[in-house]
Formats: C-alpha cells, structure tokens, sequence
C-alpha cells in the first residue's frame, strides 16, 4: 500500500512539512492500519532526521516503504536505520508520533492506539523509546490542575459555544460532559508537553474525518482556528487525512466537512 511514491506525496502535503508524520500515523491509527506505522516512522526518520551530508538512498527507500512489523516483535531489522541522522531529530519524530497516537484515543478508543503503539514502539531504535510516563501521577493537587487546564482548552476550542456544547452533552446524558472535560480533555488533549494546542487540533481533525462524524468535525475545524491553525492549514490536513481513507478504503456517509 505504502510506496515510495505515495509516501513521497504525503510527506510532500502543502503546509504539513513539519507535521505529516504524525497527522498520517494517527489518521492511519483511525483507520484500523497499524501495519503502515512503521513504514511512516522509518521514512519520516530517513527523509526528515537526516543530517546535511547525508541523504536517503533509492534502496533506503525501497526497504522503509516495504517493511512490515510484528506485534510484540523485538526484530531488530524491524528498527529505523538512523545512521546518518540527527539523534534530536529522531527524538522528536518518535515523541510527536506516539503523542499523536494517544491523543487519537480519545476519537478512535483504545484498542486501535494500543495496536498502533506496540508497532511504532518495535519500530523505534532502543534508545529513543520512552522509559517512563510524561505526564505526572495523579493527585489531588495535580487533578486540580488538569481539570483547570482541560476546561480552558475545552472554552479555547469551542469559543462562543462552549458552554452550549457541554449543556448539550449534559443533556444527552450527565455523566458524559463530565467524561469528556475530566478525562478526555484534561489529562489527555489539552496537555501539550508535546504537540502544541494547535497541533493537537490539526491531529483530531485528521482522526475525525474517518470517523465520519461531521458535526463533530465542523466545530473541530472552527477549534483548529480558534487553537491558531490557518484555514489553509486544516485544508491540507482535510487533504491528507481523506487521500489516507481512500488508501484504506474507508467510506463516508457523505463527504467529510469542510472549512
């Protein structure tokens, strides 16, 4: 599914040059294709870690469009060759995809980011793996903080209609408006330690669209502007994440919403 070519033209998306890896893994995620991760991480690392006096070879592009991971392999032909690379560089490919995979738990569910994980997690040399969590154990000082900061990302991506929303879904059932600021968007979305708000806007309308939920897309699409994205940015991540269904062969109802 993944050749060099249709690798070369996801990577090569308008405005995405800093951010195709991880919007195409978790829209891959999404879409029930853990098998393409990391075939992405390889060639993200090989086209975008490498350093000035080196570069991709036709071959390296052959072996990283091709390559495929078991689940809970410890292969290592499966690991990314990073030789050549710049060590941070590879760190923050490594980091952005796997946060963008967690992130798209909260549109996807978890067995899909467990799935995805495990296969970037094979994929990633030993000493760019994380050893511990980044985000802090619970308590009742630190859940204080993260239910502040989830409920201030929640009024920045909804704006004007914020509390509207939230009545909305408190209405449709009580205990769900109170799930998704507590445990959605205050531990997990609004925690930008990696991927900046705008970021993780980009990311969530990139997993939206598979989902073929418009109208959680078209108030997702306005929070990418609220969060700083341009409209032609959440364009080109429209773009992307629809040129990705249709590799997955992935069906809408009707069209994806746009901006």
């Amino acid at each position: 599914m993944l050749t060099p070519s249709i690798l070369a033209s996801i990577r090569a998306t308008p405005l995405l040059s800093g951010s195709w890896h991880y919007i195409a893994a978790a829209t891959f995620s999404v879409c029930n294709r853990p098998d393409a991760i990391p075939v992405l991480y390889r060639y993200a690392i090989s086209h975008d870690a490498r350093l000035p006096s080196s570069s991709p070879t036709a071959t390296q592009d052959e072996k990283n469009a091709h390559v495929t991971a078991s689940y809970g392999s410890e292969d290592e032909s499966m690991l990314a060759d990073t030789v050549g690379s710049d060590p941070e560089k590879v760190r923050e490919i490594s980091r952005q995809m796997r946060e963008a995979l967690l992130k798209g738990t909260a549109l996807a569910g978890l067995p899909k980011t467990i799935n995805s994980l495990i296969q970037l997690r094979n994929a990633t040399p030993h000493e760019f793996r994380e050893d511990k969590p980044l985000r802090q154990a619970a308590d009742q000082v630190v859940e204080k903080e993260e239910l502040a900061r989830g409920r201030a990302f929640w009024d920045q991506v909804y704006g004007k209609v914020s509390t509207r929303v939230l009545s909305q879904m408190d209405t449709a059932y009580p205990d769900l408006a109170q799930y998704a600021v507590q445990h959605v968007y205050a531990p997990l979305l609004s925690y930008t330690g990696i991927l900046s708000a705008k970021q993780t806007s980009l990311v969530v309308v990139a997993c939206l669209i598979p989902l073929d939920v418009n109208p959680q897309l078209k108030g997702h699409l306005k929070g990418g502007l609220n969060n700083g994205a341009t409209v032609e940015e959440l364009r080109s991540v429209r773009e992307l994440s629809m040129r990705i269904c249709e590799l997955c062969d992935v069906k809408w109802k009707e069209m994806p919403a746009n901006i």
